[in-house]
């Protein structure tokens, strides 16, 4: 029969061999040999489509056997962070790749589930978790689903290596009688994986741009220290710099001044050209001093030890 698919190569052979070697060619009275074998030639060639098109369907067929086959991949992504993804497909309130209502493109209103109905209890390792619209009324892209009923959704997470997962994810319809599952014809699954393998990505975005935003500051502080560190040699450089300029100058003052010496018995060493001023010691007669600076009345000297001061002019004798 033509409803049994698996009989229509054998029924495509019969009939080839039927058009090719058992159809008489038609007699008519007023057509010659020629005009004969034409209308032969088209019969022959129209069970030739015919048959083609059987073998087309045949081949439909084939595909249909393949419908309700879980979407199995290895994912380069830890398990723990796969499991965690999946959870949140598995919670998110939509089955995608199936609707049951015109001008929709998925199920609203879906629920996270620890089982289901329409599978065997899972035995293998790993996670597994579910997804459940109840009352659904004839959903897209399941095999003869035309009643109501349960859409479930099964994922299946295993541990495949330190940075490598195994996914599974299959689909089922159950009518509400329970009686017959509709498996699915693979949208599901596929518009599951691809909304996974989407979290996926930005989470990998997200990590590579905390990486990068970690690295930024990490590079700042760096740069903060380094700034702070030129600074301070920079001050230490300037304060060297000032030093041997004072340096420079106690230099130059030893060499510029006027040796003289102490001419009474005792001079006072004055902070300032005046008598009130702070005394710093008593200088010595014929103590060796050298005039670098004078006023009207006072000389301001340097000693031997290099203290500086300023001495009452009278009490100096300076040499010519």
């Amino acid at each position: 029969m033509l409803s049994d698919r698996s009989n229509v190569p054998r029924l495509v052979s019969v009939v080839l061999n039927f058009a090719v070697v058992n159809i008489p060619i038609p007699s008519f009275p007023i057509a010659s040999f020629a005009d004969r074998h034409v209308i032969a030639r088209f019969l022959r060639i129209g069970l030739l489509i015919l048959a083609s098109a059987l073998s087309l369907d045949s081949a439909h067929a084939r595909k249909h056997q393949q419908r309700g086959a879980e979407l199995s991949v290895d994912m380069d992504a830890p398990y723990d962070r796969l499991a965690k993804i999946v959870q949140q497909v598995s919670e998110d309130g939509v089955i995608r790749g199936t609707w049951q209502y015109k001008g929709t493109t998925e199920l609203d209103g879906a629920k996270a589930s620890k089982t289901a109905v329409g599978f065997a209890p899972w035995k293998g390792q790993g996670a597994v978790l579910y997804k459940v619209q109840p009352d659904t009324l004839a959903p897209e892209h399941f095999y003869e689903s035309g009643d109501q009923g349960t859409v479930e959704v099964r994922y299946i997470v295993e541990p495949a290596g330190p940075n490598l997962s195994h996914l599974r994810i299959q689909a089922v319809f159950v009518e509400n009688s329970g009686h017959r599952l509709h498996p699915s014809e693979g949208a599901v699954e596929d518009a599951e994986f691809s909304e996974i393998s989407q979290k996926l990505q930005e989470q990998d975005d997200q990590d590579r741009k905390k990486k990068e935003e970690a690295v930024a500051q990490q590079q700042e502080i760096k740069s903060g220290e380094l700034r702070a560190q030129l600074e301070q040699d920079r001050a230490m450089l300037n304060a060297t710099i000032a030093r041997q300029q004072q340096l420079e100058k106690e230099v130059k003052d030893l060499q510029k001044g006027q040796p003289a010496r102490i001419r009474t018995e005792s001079a006072d060493l004055k902070a300032a050209p005046y008598n009130q001023s702070k005394t710093a010691r008593l200088l010595s007669r014929d103590e060796a001093v050298t005039v670098i600076e004078q006023t009207r009345h006072w000389y301001r000297v340097r000693t031997g030890s290099g203290e500086q001061g300023w001495v009452y002019h009278l009490m100096v004798e300076v040499s010519q």
